[in-house]
Parts: structure tokens; sequence; C-alpha cells
């Protein structure tokens, strides 16, 4: 009896910690489509929601009353250019350099200072990030990936992390 109660007033504690007002990203999620009244039936009802539909997918998408992250919103800009010219630049980065490219590098957050090691690091590891990549995003992912990898690049470069 003594864990039931103990269990029930943490997650009636927790669940209440959960409640504010819609909008933004602490209190977005499909539970806050479901109901946004302050009842402690409410708010147990949105903690559950959304423990079962965990709201990143909302927080990436800016969907399910959740607001887009700019790192999020940042990522999707260099995907979007990868799709566009996708043919323009995986030549150059066989190439190790060209506009495309440069163009990546700074969506990427790398400084000017990098573009060099930028280039010339996706062409010698063209093969293994082409050899990886079945769609654009999985592209994108594997030059940050390499980017991450090398030390000159990640302290050159702003990742975002995903």
């Amino acid at each position: 009896m003594k864990i039931l109660i103990s269990a029930t007033l943490i997650f009636a504690f927790s669940s209440l910690a959960l409640a504010s007002s819609p909008g933004g990203s602490d209190s977005c999620g499909l539970g806050w489509e479901v109901t946004q009244k302050k009842t402690f039936a409410a708010t147990s009802t949105r903690a559950t929601t959304n423990y079962v539909v965990p709201s990143t997918f909302g927080m990436t998408s800016g969907t399910i009353g959740c607001d887009s992250h700019g790192l999020v919103k940042k990522d999707q800009e260099a995907v979007k250019f990868v799709a566009t010219n996708y043919d323009s630049l995986i030549i150059e980065m066989a190439q190790g350099q060209g506009e495309y490219l440069h163009s990546l590098a700074q969506l990427m957050g790398c400084q000017d200072s990098v573009y060099g090691r930028f280039g010339s690091t996706i062409q010698d590891r063209y093969s293994k990030i082409m050899d990886k990549s079945n769609t654009v995003v999985d592209l994108f992912k594997n030059v940050r990936s390499e980017v991450k990898n090398d030390a000159t690049l990640s302290a050159g470069c702003h990742l975002n992390v995903i």
C-alpha cells in the first residue's frame, strides 16, 4: 500500500511539474493537443500521452504545438541544399573543391579558414561517404560525421548534433 501511495504521489508531482501554458517547446506535444486544461486529470493525461508519444518529433518538425528549433532549421537548410544540388555537389565532393561544396561547408557552419581542409577531407573520404549514402539525408549525415571526426574541422565548424 505504501508503494502504491508513493508511486501515485511521484506521478502526481511529476505530472504537475509538466503543466504549463501551451506553446514553445517545454509545453508541446500530442498531450497538449488532447487537452490544455489545468486539472490534475488533464495534466496526468498530458504527461502519459507525452510519455508514450514523445514531443521530439514535434520539436524537429514544428508540429503538434511545438516550435521548430533553430538548430534543426539549420540542418534542414543544409539537407535541402544537398537535395537541390545533389548532382553538382557529388562531383565537387569527388574533386574536393567547388562553389557547391563551399556553400555546403558554409551551411554546416564551417569558417572559411578551414574550407581547404573541408574539401580535402571530403575528397579523401568520398568513397566511404557515398558507400553509406542511400538517401540525401544519409549523405548529409555522413559528411557531417566525417567533419565531426576530424579535429581541425570539428573545431572550425559549428555542427548541429542530431
